[in-house]
């Protein structure tokens, strides 16, 4: 349940709900063909909500010159269909396509929403292409909305057209979060069937096990702080390609007593009353929704700063920014972590009533509805 998909989903939810005409176009996750989420979990939703959708198998993350020509024939085609009168794309290989389409079609009224660059988590040649990309399809955009200020810096750091500023929105990822008064009592039954105890320290996150996520420094960084803290528990929510790799380093490292892989959990909501602190380990983000759920539950959070974990280290006192991947770094502000929930628990509470108010899944929705109005 990646946030860009979970928000096309609420987006459309909500539209289709209060009777407006929306379609998805989406491609499949495949277990050959994807880099990462490989269910199609979000689709079942849509499904079960009956929002119209359309499928496009071809369409999938990985770069492949036969599939991604099928995809534009297909998106070309849709779009001749039904006629938008707005299309909004999301992610990097999808919005250079549907970008290509809008232009052969001569679809004026384009939104790119920005759930991170490809360019940020590429190196090399690779990085210089996705680059000179976005500069050029910078034309063909009528609006940008950005999950993040850092992402729209970056454009404009790297050479993009400063007057990108002028037609962007920053839309902060929404979340739904459970009521606090439930947080105790989750906390209790969960830590028990997840066999922690009380005085357990529980450090941890919720995410993928891949590439992107970094889980492998997740474990040199437990290893480092649990020399130092003997309350130290760990605890990793979620599955991927990279779960048997994870057990074989936690072994080699002596962890396996320390950690807790539970794997896929379907109603993950609250689990999150179970962390102490929370943590973003990832090589690349846009802004991970998962923050707003940790701080929403008063939690602090150590994250590596990168795209919008910049944002928030610079505006939220509970969130910790550390330099990629300063492991020592990220250990002192994980100690410091723990001991603002000691010294400074007014601020954390002040914090996590503040994210409610302002980054829960309605006010989300209403903003980017202004958007499409705007055009």
């Amino acid at each position: 349940m990646g946030g860009a998909q979970q928000l096309v989903y609420e987006i459309a939810r909500r539209m289709h709900q209060s009777n407006r005409d929306v379609v998805i176009f989406t491609g499949l996750s495949d277990t050959k063909k994807s880099l990462s989420a490989l269910d199609n979990k979000i689709l079942e939703a849509v499904y079960r909500e009956e929002i119209p959708v359309e499928v496009i198998p071809s369409l999938n993350d990985r770069i492949s010159l036969i599939s991604d020509l099928k995809s534009f024939f297909k998106i070309c085609a849709l779009l001749r269909c039904y006629k938008p009168l707005v299309v909004h794309i999301h992610s990097s290989k999808t919005g250079i396509l549907a970008r290509m389409v809008c232009k052969l079609l001569n679809i004026k009224k384009v939104i790119y929403h920005v759930h991170g660059w490809s360019f940020s988590r590429s190196i090399g040649l690779s990085r210089k292409l996705y680059l000179w990309l976005e500069k050029l399809f910078y034309i063909l955009t009528t609006k940008y909305i950005f999950v993040c200020n850092q992402d729209m810096i970056d454009f404009i750091k790297l050479g993009g057209n400063i007057k990108i500023k002028e037609k962007s929105h920053i839309i902060y990822p929404g979340a739904d979060f459970f009521e606090l008064d439930k947080q105790k009592q989750f906390r209790t039954d969960l830590r028990k069937k997840l066999g922690f105890s009380d005085n357990d320290h529980v450090i941890g996150t919720v995410g993928r096990l891949d590439y992107q996520k970094n889980p492998k420094i997740f474990i040199e960084i437990a290893s480092s702080y649990s020399k130092i803290d003997n309350d130290a528990k760990f605890l990793w929510i979620g599955k991927g390609a990279y779960k048997e790799d994870m057990e074989k380093h936690i072994n080699e490292l002596a962890l396996s007593d320390k950690f807790i892989l539970p794997g896929y959990v379907d109603n993950v909501e609250p689990y999150f009353s179970v962390f102490d602190t929370f943590v973003i380990t990832s090589r690349y983000e846009g802004l991970p929704v998962t923050i707003f759920k940790a701080l929403a539950c008063e939690i602090p959070v150590v994250g590596f700063r990168i795209n919008g974990i910049n944002d928030l280290s610079d505006q939220y006192s509970s969130v910790y920014g550390v330099e990629p991947y300063a492991i020592v770094e990220f250990v002192k502000k994980l100690v410091e972590a723990k001991s603002m929930i000691k010294t400074r628990m007014e601020l954390i509470k002040k914090e996590a009533e503040y994210v409610r108010e302002y980054f829960n899944l309605d006010r989300m929705y209403d903003n980017i509805l202004k958007v499409y109005d705007s055009v």
